[in-house]
């Protein structure tokens, strides 16, 4: 686990992430009850009219939506947050932005569990995404995209999803955003920034994007997992001879990850209770 040599409280002292004295956004319907013990699988999906469904999962899995800044890290959350499943509907009034959502999840964890928490800028361990050639050339699966990846007009229909549990590699490619499977990570059309939050799972930190590429990528990446630590049980290898993940990046894309240290926020909980059910 890696240690904080920095702080920097952001919230003033302990104080609730909602104040009392301003207009709050709130969702139309919310519904949180305790998920059957036998549940089995879960997950979470949000619907094109902005509702957020979660099937059998922990508070631990989503309470990031509460935060006031985007965070990755929460600290102080009890036992229960860990360990106890939920299902959970959310649905926000029609019309509402991205940012109105935000404050309705602020609402909802301030209402319905008592949250009290404060942000502190850490200073971690991290990646930097970089072109790993110096003449600045990329790598033979990445290059610029050739499709319209531009924000969709509030209210319009959204693109046509695959089918669930199906992985086409190759129908991937005609689309914008991410697909992925075990070992491949493939876009039709993806900017830098997005593509660093994918590659923060697979890197074990938090990955930045300096890489200075503009615009939409389309790109196939393969890879193994990455080797355990010295000491550590191995799992069974892969059947295919994809190269570990931090070689795969570097050959198939010309990019590449350095060591660095950033501040990063975290979100710390103060105070939180088990929600009320409904």
């Amino acid at each position: 686990m890696l240690r904080a040599v920095a702080l920097l409280v952001v919230a003033l002292s302990i104080v609730p992430i909602l104040s009392a004295q301003t207009p709050r956004a709130e969702f139309d319907v919310v519904s949180i009850k305790r998920s059957p013990a036998n549940a089995g699988g879960g997950g979470m999906r949000t619907l094109p009219d902005g509702t957020s469904i979660m099937t059998n999962v922990a508070i631990r899995q989503f309470i990031n939506s509460a935060a006031p800044v985007p965070v990755r890290e929460v600290r102080g959350l009890p036992e229960w947050a860990e360990q106890e499943h939920y299902d959970v509907t959310a649905r926000p009034p029609e019309g509402s932005t991205r940012e109105q959502r935000a404050e309705m999840w602020q609402t909802l964890f301030a209402d319905r569990m008592k949250l009290v928490a404060h942000v502190e800028e850490v200073e971690r361990d991290t990646f930097a995404l970089v072109v790993a050639r110096s003449d600045g050339r990329l790598g033979p699966q990445l290059k610029k995209s050739t499709l319209d990846c531009s924000p969709r007009p509030p209210g319009s229909a959204p693109p046509s999803a695959p089918p669930p549990g199906t992985f086409d590699p190759q129908s991937a490619l005609n689309r914008c955003g991410g697909l992925f499977g075990q070992g491949v990570i493939v876009s039709g059309g993806m900017k830098m920034d997005q593509l660093v939050l994918s590659l923060s799972g697979l890197a074990g930190r938090l990955v930045n994007n300096r890489t200075g590429l503009e615009g939409d990528y389309a790109f196939t990446l393969k890879f193994s997992r990455p080797q355990p630590p010295r000491g550590a049980s191995a799992e069974a290898p892969l059947p295919d001879d994809a190269p570990e993940f931090f070689t795969a990046l570097q050959e198939q894309l010309g990019l590449k990850l350095q060591p660095e240290k950033t501040m990063v926020p975290v979100l710390v909980i103060d105070h939180i209770e088990r929600p009320s059910e409904n």
